[in-house]
């Protein structure tokens, strides 16, 4: 806990809003100051997310097998999981940039 009359944390001396209420916490949000992505990128990152996806299921399938090298199993398993992560994400930014 913070005093409200605080200037600057007490752990690590970082400078605290003055927005902030009893939690700390932004009262007010932030408008990002990037522009939204363009149909282009968000087609571009879709497909690298599909292609990520993809060579991780193919590889998880061939090292997959009994006798070999666990690691690269691991790694394989690891990849499509992230990809198919980033997939759902992509996909939902593209729902999202639709509306």
């Amino acid at each position: 806990m913070i005093s409200d009359r605080a200037t600057a944390c007490v752990g690590c001396g970082a400078p605290l809003p003055a927005t902030t209420g009893e939690s700390g916490l932004l009262l007010t949000p932030r408008s990002s100051r990037e522009p939204p992505l363009t149909r282009a990128q968000l087609r571009g990152r879709t497909v690298c997310a599909a292609l990520m996806f993809l060579s991780g299921l193919f590889a998880s399938a061939y090292l997959g097998r009994p006798g070999v090298n666990r690691i690269a199993a691991t790694v394989a398993a690891l990849v499509l999981i992230g990809g198919l992560c980033w997939l759902i994400v992509t996909i939902l930014q593209n729902v999202m940039a639709r509306k």
